[in-house]
């Protein structure tokens, strides 16, 4: 199964802890599991749990433009790109979470 997972509001709101708990819990599944950081999201970029993801086989994707727009320029482990990646995402999930 494939588990995707979109995250866009800010880390202040707190879906960022639930987004990392439904990421862990597709792991213990077996799961492959896809993160997108968009918008204010990509804000947590300077955290370090995306890279923890990362390195537990979660691929992490961050928007390029909205980290640009937040003076955001390194992804750390995590891949910039844009939204093609985010629909490509969506069509190829078996299931699909969207924390807005």
């Amino acid at each position: 199964m494939k588990t995707g997972i979109l995250l866009s509001t800010h880390p202040d709101r707190g879906d960022a802890r639930l987004a990392r708990a439904l990421a862990e819990e597709a792991l213990k599944k077996h799961d492959k599991v896809y993160l997108y950081l968009l918008d204010d999201a990509t804000l947590n970029l300077r955290e370090p749990w995306p890279n923890e993801l990362v390195d537990r086989g979660v691929h992490v994707y961050s928007c390029a433009y909205g980290a640009q727009n937040r003076k955001i320029f390194d992804a750390g482990k995590t891949t910039f790109c844009g939204l093609v990646v985010l629909t490509q995402l969506m069509e190829g999930c078996d299931r699909f979470v969207s924390f807005n």
